[in-house]
């Protein structure tokens, strides 16, 4: 028992910092986009607001969107205002959202930095799955019960020449 709450707390301490530092920008995400909301509720200048015309075709493949009226063309986020539709062609008004566009980028960043491919955190990383690996058994338990294997059977007398199996020799040795 003793064991497993050192151990469950050693994870706890491994993992903290990463859960915190997503929960935090999490945090700040939700901020800025009630920021945003209470912006665009309360009306924008014209001049703010950034046009984008795509085709049908290429906003499906260009566009990754977040929300029903947000989403992130070339690194930028943006929060749609308005939405009209020109012949084959749509047209997006839209607020460019640069604080959630840097707090997305600073979340990329930090969760990239551990996957880095450098010599260091490569050894880091084999030394901390090596670690893992060893507080787990890996071997897998044997299926096959006694009832099925094939037993051959068992005497409490044993002769000291050996345990003479199967027919005899045809035909017998010469002496």
């Amino acid at each position: 028992m003793r064991k497993h709450f050192h151990i469950s707390f050693l994870l706890l301490i491994l993992l903290c910092p990463t859960a915190l530092a997503y929960l935090f920008f999490a945090w700040q995400k939700h901020q800025v986009k009630e920021r945003v909301k209470a912006q665009l509720l309360a009306g924008m200048d014209v001049s703010e607001l950034t046009e984008l015309k795509f085709s049908a075709a290429d906003a499906a493949v260009l566009l990754e969107w977040e929300e029903e009226h947000e989403f992130e063309y070339q690194g930028q986020m943006y929060d749609v205002v308005d939405v009209s539709i020109e012949g084959d062609s749509i047209c997006y008004r839209c607020y460019q959202d640069q604080a959630e566009s840097r707090l997305k980028e600073e979340l990329r960043r930090l969760l990239a930095r551990p996957l880095r491919d450098d010599s260091a955190t490569a050894d880091n990383t084999q030394r901390l799955m090596t670690f893992f690996q060893s507080l787990f058994c890996v071997e897998k338990p044997s299926l096959a019960a006694p009832l099925w294997e094939k037993s051959s059977p068992r005497y409490f007398y044993t002769s000291p020449f050996g345990l003479h199996s199967g027919p005899p020799p045809v035909p017998p040795p010469e002496v």
